[in-house]
């Protein structure tokens, strides 16, 4: 079955809604028709399964056959630094594909790539498109995007109790790897990876001092839009879904 995004106010009861960009891949480009199937996902993870029972001009009534509820998971925010071109477009894409929940870009000390005054909403909604694409595909949850900011601002709103984790290149004796050793099991994780100019030491020995465990992906020095893939696939190896087996106990 084809499958759709809408926000939960869009659904009550046995009935849901869609419309806008969403109603115009239904009708428009799937050119699906009156009783036909198709899969819903709200925002809050929630799956919806259904029939469609009315279309208009603009939009479409579905009838809702059977609820499949949002289950806990694992819990990843990708706290990424602004990436130039479309590679910021590329890490919303695949990581969404592995299945974050959250994303926020990040502006640092060595920040290459620059926003524009008065285009953070236009390109808020360009990666929200990106994720919401990716998501389809994959059949992740499309995750929260939050406006970029900077280094100083994001750690302000951290929650003390959720574990973070900055990725960075010069760091030579704590890995990921000893990290997971000591934390078998968690249920949520804030990972940080800086853009291609990396982060300032004074960045990081602020995070550091806040409680931030800095740690090293490995001896080789990776692309930043490659290494924000590789440790959201490794997180999600190592505390994602049940099915995913356990690292052994020693």
């Amino acid at each position: 079955m084809h499958r759709f995004f809408l926000p939960a106010s869009h659904i009550h009861d046995s009935q849901a809604v869609i419309d806008g960009t969403e109603f115009h891949h239904l009708r428009h480009v799937l050119r699906l028709q009156v009783g036909d199937g198709i899969l819903l996902c709200d925002d809050r993870g929630t799956e919806y399964q259904g029939t469609i029972a009315t279309l208009s001009p603009t939009s479409a009534e579905v009838n809702i056959t059977h609820i499949t509820p949002a289950t806990p998971r694992f819990s990843l925010t990708l706290a990424q630094g602004l990436l130039k071109g479309q590679k910021m477009d590329l890490v919303i894409e695949k990581t969404t594909e592995l299945g974050v929940s959250r994303i926020v870009p990040l502006v640092s000390k060595f920040t290459v790539a620059q926003l524009r005054e008065g285009h953070h909403q236009d390109r808020l909604l360009r990666w929200h498109r990106v994720a919401q694409s990716a998501a389809k595909q994959s059949g992740s949850p499309v995750p929260q995007l939050a406006p970029p900011q900077s280094f100083a601002e994001f750690f302000h709103s951290v929650p003390d109790h959720i574990p973070t984790l900055l990725f960075y290149e010069k760091e030579q004796r704590e890995t990921l790897k000893h990290f997971a050793e000591t934390h078998s099991t968690l249920s949520a994780l804030i990972i940080i990876i800086g853009a291609e100019g990396g982060f300032a030491e004074e960045e990081v020995e602020h995070a550091r001092q806040v409680g931030c465990h800095v740690l090293s992906l490995g001896s080789h020095v990776l692309r930043a839009e490659t290494a924000s893939i590789v440790a959201v696939a490794l997180c999600q190896f190592l505390w994602g879904p049940s099915e995913v087996p356990p690292l052994p106990e020693r």
